[in-house]
């Protein structure tokens, strides 16, 4: 805290700037996830096939997705 009190325009920018934040970190994390999601694809296309760390990798994403 800076020691100033807290006035409705402080909390509002506060909670703006969280929100931002939070939609900020929202938005990166569903272009990771589809860059992950268009590796997988390009992956299976590959005659050499899936590598297993890679299979991990897609596992987790859908396990922090909530996908089955």
């Amino acid at each position: 805290m800076s020691g100033r009190p807290s006035t409705p325009t402080t909390t509002m920018d506060s909670s703006v700037t969280r929100l931002v934040q939070r939609e900020l970190r929202d938005k990166r994390f569903s272009a990771l996830a589809a860059a992950v999601r268009d590796h997988e694809a390009r992956a299976r296309e590959l005659l050499v096939g899936v590598r297993a760390h890679d299979l991990e990798l897609y596992r987790r994403l859908r396990r922090i997705c909530g996908e089955p």
